[in-house]
């Protein structure tokens, strides 16, 4: 199956054995095809694409502040640019991952979010926020949906059930809210696993305790209606992301010590440092991290995906 990724302009140049100006002047008349993206340009180039069916994972942690958000944002911008047909849905209400892609949450309807799914078992079409990458927004009126959940009969795989009819998409990101209420579980229900953030510090550690327990009672309901999707695995937790790194700070590395004795319940995911000027930029000019000129925060995520397309998605690598 053909794909599209985007090779940035300076891989493509000297894929081709031409200088990077030359690339841009060819770029100028017209002779090459290429999309500007934040402070890059990037050419499209047709690939194969992977054969293993769609994947859906929440991005989960009851704890605010440990970066899921932007590695929702990030990760799914890594993915899409590399050929895989990415979907980001935003479950909070906050629509904080709404806005960092672009779009304005007080012009979103009800109809475009997730209530759409509470209400009508359908999901909404979603919006086209870069190629390959599409979004499902939120709203602050999202909110509304806790209350309708706990009256809904099964509301709890509403997301989960409104997912599986789709078909035009390799990798499901769900950026779930922070709190363990309904909308968090419906969240947390909708595929495949969670993909917990962990924040490098006696906070992100004091919450992890508290994810582990609540996703082995979610493993224990997904397996009374999907034995089949959980067979075989203790834990629905798929991997551990460790976020705001300080390599200077001792707290943080006793963090990553104990990370590792967990690695039994899933594997534990290259760390991302704690980089408070590009993330401010990237949620002020309302782009990924990638797309702010900042080159360690890019190659960050760029192994993190590395590592959870091998250890996790377990795709076929899209080969050009």
């Amino acid at each position: 199956m053909k794909r599209e990724r985007l090779v940035p302009l300076t891989e493509w140049a000297r894929m081709q054995g031409i200088s990077e100006s030359l690339a841009r002047k060819w770029i100028r008349e017209g002779r090459v095809e290429a999309v500007r993206l934040g402070h890059y340009w990037y050419i499209p180039e047709e690939i194969d694409g992977p054969e293993r069916g769609m994947q859906v994972y929440t991005l989960f942690t009851h704890a605010g502040g440990a970066g899921k958000t932007s590695l929702a944002r990030d990760l799914g911008f890594e993915l899409a640019s590399r050929g895989y047909r990415v979907l980001l849905v935003d479950a909070d209400p906050q629509a904080n991952l709404t806005a960092w892609l672009g779009v304005d949450p007080s012009a979103v309807e009800d109809g475009e979010t997730l209530l759409r799914v509470i209400r009508q078992d359908v999901l909404p079409r979603p919006r086209e926020v870069g190629r390959n990458l599409h979004l499902v927004p939120a709203s602050v009126d999202l909110a509304v949906g806790e209350l309708e959940l706990d009256r809904k009969p099964l509301g709890a795989l509403a997301l989960r059930t409104a997912l599986e009819k789709l078909t035009d998409y390799d990798l499901v990101f769900v950026d779930s809210l922070p709190s363990l209420g309904s909308l968090a579980v419906m969240a947390a229900l909708a595929g495949d696993g969670l993909i917990v953030p962990v924040e490098t510090g006696a906070k992100g550690i004091q919450a992890l305790r508290a994810v582990i327990g609540v996703a082995k009672e979610y493993r224990e309901a997904l397996r009374k209606v999907d034995p089949e999707r959980v067979s075989g695995r203790t834990h629905i937790i798929r991997a551990f992301v460790p976020t705001k790194y300080d390599a200077r700070t001792a707290g943080d590395n006793r963090v990553l010590d104990t990370l590792k004795e967990l690695e039994e319940v899933a594997p534990v995911a290259p760390r991302i440092a704690y980089r408070p000027g590009p993330h401010r930029r990237a949620t002020e000019e309302q782009v990924p991290i990638q797309l702010t000129g900042d080159k360690e925060a890019a190659e960050e995520i760029a192994k993190l995906a590395d590592f959870l397309l091998k250890e996790v998605f377990r795709f076929e690598e899209v080969v050009a």
